[in-house]
């Protein structure tokens, strides 16, 4: 009967050990499951933090390429408008040099002119006549070639200072009206639209 009130009376008290353990496990438990959250709570502000860093970074790495993109864009226009301009600056040289050259030319090229006005006046024929026809035929192609335009300054055109200088003024009549050629002494001519002699002129008054 001792025995059976004896095992009654120690019940409580070996329970009270599994009790404990059991509740230490779930204090465990429960600061297991509190680190794990702190934990994952920690990766996400680690992992935002370092995505913000990166978009700054990605930012500051677009706007870099901008600068350097507009700089590059820059300095291509620069090259391209002094390649412009230097390439215009070599063709006007050229051209200056054709005119200067033409210009030394112009009088051997009315010398042929009156020889061959003279020849014809003189009534020549033959193969001296034509001979000089075809140098001042040749002559004057091969000016051409390099852009030489005579002014037109027949009689009834209008003067242009531009293009004419007036050596002489005569009186306007109905057959020359006022501002036009009356007679041309000598050729004017132009390269490539330039004028490199003016032509003289008569003009009416």
């Amino acid at each position: 009967m001792k025995d059976k009130d004896n095992k009654k009376k120690n019940a409580p008290e070996a329970a009270q050990p599994e009790q404990a353990a059991a509740d230490t496990a779930e204090k465990q438990a429960a600061e297991n499951q509190a680190a794990r959250q702190e934990k994952s709570e920690d990766s996400v502000t680690v992992t935002r933090a370092k995505l913000e860093e990166l978009n700054a970074f990605v930012k500051s790495a677009e706007a870099k390429r901008d600068e350097y993109l507009s700089m590059a864009q820059r300095v291509q226009a620069d090259f391209d408008n002094y390649r412009k301009r230097n390439a215009s600056l070599r063709t006007e040289v050229a051209d200056d040099t054709v005119r200067e050259t033409i210009k030394e030319i112009l009088p051997s090229l009315d010398n042929l002119e009156r020889a061959l006005d003279a020849a014809k006046k003189a009534g020549e024929e033959g193969s001296l006549l034509k001979g000089v026809e075809m140098t001042l035929r040749g002559f004057e192609e091969a000016l051409n070639k390099m852009g030489l335009e005579r002014v037109e300054a027949a009689p009834g055109t209008v003067f242009d200072p531009e293009k004419h200088n007036a050596v002489m003024m005569t009186e306007a009549d109905e057959e020359h009206p006022e501002g036009t050629i009356v007679e041309c002494f000598q050729t004017g001519f132009a390269v490539k639209g330039k004028v490199v002699r003016y032509a003289m002129v008569r003009v009416a008054n």
